[in-house]
């Protein structure tokens, strides 16, 4: 099974390489912009990524499902759904931020078995196949190796990351709160990249040490989090539960750092803290 799986990484890598050079070819010049919910911008861009990659799947896979983040929804007999966003990070691709990425993630049995994740600004390419490891390339200088299996570290050397929803609810005020935790725990820094698939993908390849987010969607963490847990991560959500996959809540770490961000992580209720002006 896993060489049968990494046999269709090249197909997924394919598919992410076009949707990538659509978005680089559009950047600088969005036209279409709306908004969702709260803050959540959608572009023609989203749009016209999404309908390249449906159509992909669609010719190559047609017995598949598929769910993706602006709509697109296909049935199929397969027993395997893809899991598309087409522009994780649009708020950054608005901006001209280079912090966006393509994410392909596939379910197969309820299990997560095919994961890509895409940053073509940055020229990275993340990919991993269940039980086939993890890879990061660099196709600029046609670079590539495999992602080792991550070892722990204490939280006094690790560098995280965060992110916050949309929506500005009381999960904003929960996450500074949290964010404070750690800083105040001796970390290195608390980054806010606006890209789960990535910051996911960075914690694979130790570019980051630990990720928390609440509030996201499937097509934001499938991809990711097969990258992550190839490369040695737990995935959890925050209070260590884990399942095939993780969204409303989830926290990514190497196992010693993960037990430790867990702790820090353990009272769900940081009212006090979030009361501080």
């Amino acid at each position: 099974m896993p060489d049968q799986l990494a046999s269709q990484l090249p197909v997924l890598r394919a598919m992410a390489l076009r949707a990538g050079d659509l978005l680089l070819a559009h950047l600088g010049s969005i036209t279409g912009l709306d908004y969702k919910a709260g803050t959540e911008l959608v572009t023609d861009i989203d749009r016209r990524s999404e309908e390249l990659l449906i159509g992909e799947v669609t010719r190559r896979f047609p017995d598949d499902a598929i769910r993706a983040e602006e709509g697109g929804t296909k049935e199929g007999p397969s027993g395997r759904t893809w899991y598309i966003d087409p522009l994780d990070g649009t708020t950054n691709y608005v901006h001209g931020h280079p912090f966006f990425a393509v994410s392909l993630g596939v379910v197969d049995a309820g299990e997560l078995v095919l994961g890509v994740v895409y940053a073509p600004c940055l020229d990275q390419m993340f990919t991993a196949s269940r039980g086939g490891g993890a890879r990061l390339e660099r196709l600029r200088t046609a670079e590539g190796r495999d992602l080792p299996r991550r070892t722990g570290l204490p939280i006094e050397e690790s560098l995280l990351a965060t992110g916050f929803p949309y929506r500005r609810d009381e999960r904003v005020d929960r996450n500074v709160a949290y964010v404070q935790r750690f800083l105040h725990a001796g970390c290195h820094g608390v980054r806010r990249g606006g890209s789960a698939a990535i910051d996911l993908a960075y914690t694979a390849a130790g570019l980051l040490d630990g990720f928390w987010e609440m509030g996201l969607r499937p097509w934001d963490s499938a991809a990711g989090t097969l990258i992550a847990r190839e490369a040695g991560c737990l995935v959890t959500d925050m209070g260590g539960t884990e399942q095939p996959m993780h969204w409303e809540e989830i926290l990514a770490a190497p196992r010693q750092l993960h037990t430790q961000m867990l702790a820090l992580l353990a009272d769900r209720s940081p009212a006090d803290e979030a009361a501080v002006p």
